[in-house]
């Protein structure tokens, strides 16, 4: 409550210095309204001065921590003198996860310490054993208990660079499920090569599956990986890990709502969303201090039109993002209160989507509307000068925590982005204001503003329906 409280001057001046008179154009369906609202988009600084106030005022934001808390509060009140309808900071209870005190060590044939950071929803412990070392995930995977009892069980597989990100998804599981594996098979520890491409040492950390068994379990800076996989091949190795992780007991985090109301109130609504937490390492600026930058800001412009949109536009800042929750919750608990709290209300969702794909520019929309229809024509020619493509296709996924939303059978659509970087800065250090290239983050803007528009202003019952 303090950081909030310190944070009201600054947030005064950066209201103050955001405003803007409504645009002055002939109306919401001419062709001059759209290539305005794109070309006052790409020039606007309401995307960057929040990313900034953000990181500066709250730095890292682990759910449930003090500093997601006090962002949360300022974010509510920052909604709310932008204009938006109805901001709010929504609790929801947590368990909290902390990294604590941690450090692993190549104890033989020489020593030397590795760059690491324990695997979140782990609970720690000291270990020292010889390593058991595998290639790719595969091969441990295929491994005979006999080959890890007793040891520390190392997986030293890295991702590709993709323009897509698939090189994370399809690795995702060696974060998530290895060490649980790896102790169900007789392992003391695990190690896996963080899933970064970044050349710095530095660890991508990120959620496993909680456990609060004691076994350490801990994600290696790329550099560090690649340093145990020489040795290795020269003999065996000998590890000592040791962590504090664990969990510390109850908490709260919150989701901080808003609302653009529609002209008709009868048209279903359309929910934007980023997540507000961010790990320990870094300040969270690219994720997903970037996402809450871009819809809030794309939303505020076209609140800031002088005609409100047919359909009521939800803002939500997810909470609890990144950690994960023992059972029943398991992942995205923000995502899923929200769900539960909002389950009935009116008017019901038309479609969701979120940002939260690094800080690429947008290359393509994706959105279940017909191929020819007016939508889709409209969208292409508003996002075309961007350099953004259209397909007419809704998204398998449409983001982390609107899967929820999606799983109750709410269609989504979705903003891809240029992933080629995103995991230079994923869930490490480099995860920083500096990080953001303003272009990237106004073009965003723009894509984000324009599609808003169009899908919330659409006379189509159901914009994404299936046909």
């Amino acid at each position: 409550m303090k950081q909030a409280i310190r944070a009201a001057a600054p947030l005064t001046l950066f209201l103050a210095s955001m405003a803007w008179p409504g645009a002055a154009i002939a109306g919401p369906d001419t062709a001059l309204s759209i290539d305005h609202l794109r070309e006052k988009a790409l020039t606007d600084s309401t995307a960057w001065k929040l990313v900034e106030q953000l990181t500066t005022l709250f730095g890292a934001r682990p759910a449930g921590s003090p500093s997601e808390q006090a962002a949360a509060l300022w974010g509510a009140a920052t909604l709310r003198d932008m204009g938006f309808a109805h901001a709010a900071a929504e609790p929801f209870a947590l368990e909290t996860w902390e990294p604590g005190t941690y450090f692993a060590t190549i104890v033989a044939p020489n020593p030397q310490q590795l760059v690491v950071t324990p695997l979140g929803g782990t609970t720690g412990a000291s270990v020292e054993a010889f390593a058991a070392v595998f290639p790719t995930y595969a091969a441990f995977k295929a491994a005979t208990p006999e080959a890890l009892a007793g040891k520390i069980a190392v997986v030293l597989e890295a991702i590709p660079r993709t323009q897509d990100g698939s090189g994370y998804s399809r690795a995702i599981a060696i974060r998530m499920n290895g060490a649980r594996e790896a102790a169900e098979r007789g392992a003391v520890g695990y190690l896996m090569r963080g899933l970064g491409t970044q050349k710095e040492r530095t660890a991508n950390g990120g959620a496993a599956r909680p456990e609060k068994t004691p076994f350490p379990a801990f994600a290696l800076a790329p550099p560090d990986a690649e340093q145990l996989g020489r040795l290795a091949r020269l003999g065996p190795v000998r590890l000592r890990l040791s962590s504090s992780a664990g969990w510390t007991g109850k908490s709260r985090s919150h989701n901080v709502v808003a609302e653009i109301d529609g002209r008709d109130p009868a048209a279903k609504a359309i929910l934007v969303s980023a997540h507000l937490d961010s790990w320990e390492q870094g300040t969270g600026a690219v994720d997903d201090g970037f996402g809450i930058a871009v819809v809030t800001a794309a939303a505020k412009l076209v609140r800031d039109l002088p005609v409100r949109p047919r359909r009521t536009i939800r803002i939500v800042w997810f909470g609890a993002e990144e950690v994960s929750q023992p059972e029943p919750v398991n992942t995205f608990a923000g995502a899923r209160a929200y769900a539960a709290r909002h389950a009935t209300a009116t008017p019901p969702l038309a479609l969701v989507a979120e940002s939260d794909g690094g800080a690429g520019r947008v290359l393509r929309l994706a959105i279940g509307a017909p191929e020819n229809g007016d939508l889709v024509v409209r969208l292409r020619s508003a996002l075309s000068p961007l350099g953004v493509s259209v397909l007419a296709e809704a998204p398998r996924a449409g983001g982390p925590d609107i899967s929820v939303l999606q799983a109750t059978g709410i269609p989504a659509f979705r903003l891809f982005q240029d992933a080629s970087s995103q995991f230079d800065t994923h869930h490490n250090a480099n995860d920083v204001l500096s990080a953001i290239d303003p272009a990237a983050l106004s073009q965003n803007v723009a894509a984000w503003a324009v599609s808003l528009w169009l899908i919330a202003d659409s006379e189509d019952p159901d914009p994404a329906a299936p046909r």
